[in-house]
């Protein structure tokens, strides 16, 4: 059996087997790298349409996500701010019950609203780090963000200001930093809702 396979088996010279390729493809060669050249600009064209579409993809999915991580981040800013106002509420109502001169617990108030705003304005600030010039959306709220140091100014202007007319500077001062106790609150919250 082997020797049957071996004389079935014929050995060309490699030679003779490029001679006979060139004249079967002889006719034919002139042709077929036309087609090849063609056949290969319409591949390169399709993935080039290809790509196109998977970047054009690609695009669309980030911006979805940018949109939804702003919209997080957004709804822990208006957290931040609505739970800055609800302290200074809160405390204000305990400063005018217990304390004599009315004055301290206006003092607290006014220091508490340019609070409120300054937590606004970082929170604004905060929002455009890392943005692009760009992009419309990224520099959104950028002038109230660079000007949130303006409201502790505010603070220092009316408090100079209004110290002969009875305006205390430790319970304005105390009142814009109220929001340093809603940012642990937020910061407890975050915490104890992540799972270990």
């Amino acid at each position: 059996m082997l020797v049957a396979s071996a004389k079935a088996f014929v050995v060309q010279n490699p030679c003779n087997i490029q001679h006979s390729l060139a004249q079967r493809t002889h006719g034919k060669f002139s042709t077929k790298v036309h087609a090849e050249k063609q056949t290969n600009d319409e591949f390169w064209e399709a993935q080039r349409r290809m790509a196109g579409s998977m970047s054009d993809a690609v695009a669309d999915e980030e911006k979805e996500e940018r949109r939804l991580i702003r919209a997080k981040y957004q709804s822990q800013v208006f957290a931040l701010v609505s739970e800055t106002l609800y302290f200074s509420i809160i405390i204000f109502s305990a400063i005018w019950l217990f304390s004599p001169n009315p004055f301290t617990a206006f003092s607290y108030m006014l220091g508490a609203a340019l609070g409120t705003a300054y937590t606004y304005g970082l929170g604004k600030y905060v929002e455009t780090i890392g943005g692009s010039a760009y992009d419309e959306e990224d520099v959104k709220g950028s002038g109230v963000g660079s000007a949130r140091f303006a409201f502790l100014i505010v603070l220092f202007i009316f408090v100079g200001k209004f110290r002969t007319a009875g305006l205390q500077e430790i319970p304005a001062i105390m009142g814009f930093f109220t929001y340093q106790l809603s940012t642990l609150s937020q910061g407890l919250k975050d915490a104890s809702s992540e799972e270990f």
